[in-house]
This record gives C-alpha cells, sequence and structure tokens, in this order.
C-alpha cells in the first residue's frame, strides 16, 4: 500500500492538528547518537551501517524471529545482515519497528515499497546510491530532519571539543558511571569535598560546551538511601579499596543528591530512567554488549524511594533541579504523572514530570497511555513531548511518528467531548507538547 499523508490520522480535525506542528524544529534532549559520525560527518558505505548495525531494537526482533546471531552482531557481511532484517521486517505488523522503518525508508530514501526479500537487493542498491549524497552524511541528516537540538550522551570526562564543529549538536550527561562509583573521577578526589569540587568542574565545563540534561538510571531494585552521616567514612572505605557491597548503594545515594545539587545549581534537568531490568540474557551480554536489546523490564518502581530522594533534594540548600521521570514499567505511569503535583516548585511550570513513552512503552500504546495519565493525574500542558532515547540517526522519524498519534489522540477525544471542539485551543496544546515544552527546557 502507498504511503498515505494520512498516515495514523483518521478525521479531518487529526488532519489540521498535524498540519499545523508537522514543520516544527525537532528538540531531542535525550539520545544516544554517535558524537564521532556527527563530528567526522560520517558518510555511510551502506544501508546495514547506518540503519542496522546501530540499532538494538532491530536486533531484538531479529533474535525474536529466529535469525542468528551472526546475522546480527556477529561476523556476517553487511549484506547478509540486511538480507536477514529484509526478511524479519515483514513479519513485525503491530510492532513499531515497522512504521519507524517504513517512514525512514520513505522519508530519507524516498522508497515506497516494502521491504522483503523479494525487494531486498533492490532497495539495498538504491538507497546506497542515495548514501553517496550529502544530505545522507550524519551531519547532513540532521539538517534533513530539522533538528534544532539534539543531545547525544557523554560520560564526565569525555572530549567535548568536537560538538563546537556540529551545528544543533550539544553534550548531555550520562552519569551511570557516577552511580556505580567507578568514574574516573573518583580516584582524583581524596574526599568528599574534594569530589564536589571536582564534580563541580567537570559540570561547569559540560555547562560552557552546552549540556543542560543529565541522564541517571535507577533500574530494577533501586533502594534510596537517606543521608546517615556515615558517607565520608564510606568514601574513604572505598579510596582504600574497602567499602562492603552492602555499602556501595548508600554512597551512591549521596552522590546522586550530591549531583543533584550541582544540576539545581546550573538550572539543568535531572532525567530519572527508572525500572530497567539489565541482567538478563549472559549469553547475549557476552556476544552483543550491555546495550545490546535484550534488557526486561523490571517490578513497579519502589514509589517510597523515589519520592524520598525527591524531597531530600528539595529540602537540600540548592534545591530540587527540574525533573523528568521515564519508566519501562508502563504500571508506573499514573504513579509519576502524580508526582508533578507533589513537588511542584514554586513559580515554575513543570517543574517534575511524566516523560515520553521509553523504551519498550515507545509505540502507539504506550504513547496514548502516557497522554492520558499525564492528563488525567497531571496536566498535559506542560507534558515534555518526545525526545528519540536511540542510537541511530534516522530515528528522528519518531517526532513524526509521536506527532501523529498525539494529533489522532487530541481530534478522538475532542470528537468524545473529552476535550475542547475549538481548534485555536487543541493547535496550542498540540503545539507545546510537540516542540514549545521542549523549547523552554533548553532556553
Amino acid at each position: 500500500m502507498p504511503f498515505s499523508e494520512k498516515f495514523l490520522l483518521t478525521d479531518p480535525l487529526s488532519v489540521r492538528l498535524y498540519d499545523a506542528v508537522k514543520d516544527l524544529p525537532l528538540i531531542d534532549w535525550h539520545n544516544h547518537l554517535p558524537v564521532d559520525d556527527l563530528v567526522r560527518n560520517r558518510t555511510y558505505a551502506n544501508l546495514t551501517e547506518l540503519w542496522v548495525e546501530s540499532d538494538p531494537y532491530k536486533h531484538r526482533a531479529m533474535r525474536i524471529c529466529g535469525e542468528k546471531e551472526q546475522l546480527i552482531t556477529g561476523p556476517a557481511s553487511a549484506y547478509e545482515k540486511f538480507e536477514a532484517w529484509s526478511r524479519v521486517l515483514p513479519q513485525l505488523a503491530g510492532n513499531p519497528l515497522y512504521d519507524w522503518s517504513r517512514l525512514e525508508l520513505f522519508r530519507v530514501f524516498n522508497i515506497d515499497e516494502e521491504l522483503d526479500p523479494g525487494s531486498a537487493e533492490k532497495i539495498w542498491k538504491h538507497a546506497n546510491e542515495q548514501l553517496k549524497k550529502p544530505e545522507c552524511s550524519a551531519r547532513g541528516l540532521l539538517e534533513r530532519f530539522n533538528v534544532e537540538y539534539a543531545a547525544p550522551c557523554v560520560r564526565l570526562g569525555d572530549d567535548l571539543a568536537g560538538f563546537a564543529q556540529v551545528k544543533a549538536a550539544v553534550p548531555s550527561l550520562r552519569g551511570d558511571d557516577l552511580m556505580a562509583l567507578s568514574d574516573p573521577v573518583f580516584t582524583e578526589a581524596e574526599t568528599l569535598p574534594e569530589l564536589h569540587s571536582k564534580l563541580a568542574a567537570r559540570l561547569d565545563g559540560l555547562h560552557a560546551a552546552g549540556c543542560r540534561f543529565a541522564d541517571h538510571a535507577l533500574d530494577h531494585g533501586f533502594a534510596y538511601v537517606p543521608d546517615d552521616g556515615k558517607n565520608e567514612a564510606r568514601y574513604g572505605a572505598l579510596k582504600r579499596g574497602l567499602l562492603a557491597e552492602e555499602e556501595r548503594n548508600a554512597l551512591a545515594c549521596g552522590i546522586l543528591r550530591m549531583l543533584g545539587g550541582l544540576y539545581a545549581e546550573r538550572g539543568w534537568t535531572l532525567q530519572l530512567h527508572i525500572g530497567a531490568l539489565r541482567q538478563t540474557s549472559s549469553r547475549l551480554r557476552a556476544a552483543a554488549g550491555p546495550a545490546g536489546g535484550y534488557a526486561g523490564i523490571g517490578n513497579s518502581c519502589d514509589i517510597r524511594s523515589l519520592t524520598t530522594l525527591l524531597n531530600d533534594l528539595e529540602s537540600s540548600e540548592c534545591g530540587l533541579p527540574r525533573v523528568i521521570l521515564y519508566t519501562l514499567n508502563p504500571a508506573d505511569h499514573a504513579m509519576f504523572a502524580v508526582l508533578a503535583g507533589s513537588f511542584p516548585g514554586d513559580g515554575e511550570r513543570g517543574k517534575v514530570t511524566l516523560g515520553p513513552a521509553w523504551w519498550y512503552c515507545d509505540h502507539i500504546h504506550g504513547m496514548r497511555d502516557c497522554f492520558e495519565n499525564a492528563a488525567a493525574f497531571g496536566v498535559l500542558s506542560v507534558f515534555p513531548g518526545m525526545t528519540t532515547d536511540s542510537r541511530s540517526l534516522l530515528s528522528f522519524v519518531r517526532h513524526e511518528y509521536f506527532r501523529r498519534v498525539f494529533c489522532r489522540w487530541l481530534a478522538e477525544k475532542s470528537a468524545r467531548d473529552e476535550l475542547p471542539e475549538r481548534f485555536g485551543t487543541l493547535k496550542t496544546l498540540a503545539e507545546k507538547v510537540c516542540y514549545h515544552n521542549a523549547k523552554a527546557m533548553i532556553q
């Protein structure tokens, strides 16, 4: 079936609303784009390099559909991996990968044909010819997608010089090494006050490079430990290599409090990604690495731990930074939306918000669930919108997907008298959620 510009838009109001937001620039405040590719403006030799190799979402689907690991992350040739993907894609109806892939082929390569084993060679050749053009280079793709702001994750000590060469790209901090007490900064600071000073200096460097977001993963089983006055001693034990395993989480929580204050001082947004169960298949971890597409969904969040953390940050001298809460378990959407009213700030719009549908929830059902919960338990008009959290430069089509889903949801709610009928009111709401709320976070 040929692609229709009315894709997912089921009535005239949804079409009008989408027309109002479709050309707004993209603000993608959290992703894992390959910074080196952007800095050197990489050109891609073939479609596998750009489209398949870097995408754990595709790798997961390929495994489920029975493809061998050698055709996913193993030593097979680029075309063999592409052939494997062409066998899998037709099987994915109902999975967002099916729609995203169709949009990616159409928007980037003007290919309006389903990828399957019969069309694979033709699509491979056509797309590879397109990849020779400047607009298909790494930076060319940012421009084609109208990306105003993209924030690839970096670690604390990464070299930031290359960002100055990439229009629209700035770093965002990924703090997993800090929470794991494994970042090299811990070898440089002998005491917690000295660590605070060194962290502040590093964050100042990130801030100067444009960083305004920090991300911390609170995985399945996270239990918050309030300050008990013992973290200086724990830090000393860490330095001596004598910190007991059961004490590490207490110190990590102290480090997170320290960082939260530093983020608040700089006006940054703290992103908490909650609930991933990362230790699943040891076989796949060995074959594909720690981000290989095999993580699971953990149990519902320990809400007492989360609220105590937020309360301690709010009660601290520096106060609570802006917070976006992502959950991998959709059962937590309502709980997180409610926290917007528990920690609203004083005169600050959207201080704490439910974040966009994340990871396995990033599909029509998950997005609509976020909209429903943000509207019913919080305030929809402050919802921060969409970010890709992706390693693929083609994943910016997910903003289009999000905007289509949101405009359709608004129109359906309006038709049931659950939202206003006035187009101007709905248009303003769509523009805020699809662009302006994200824009406000980076100003």
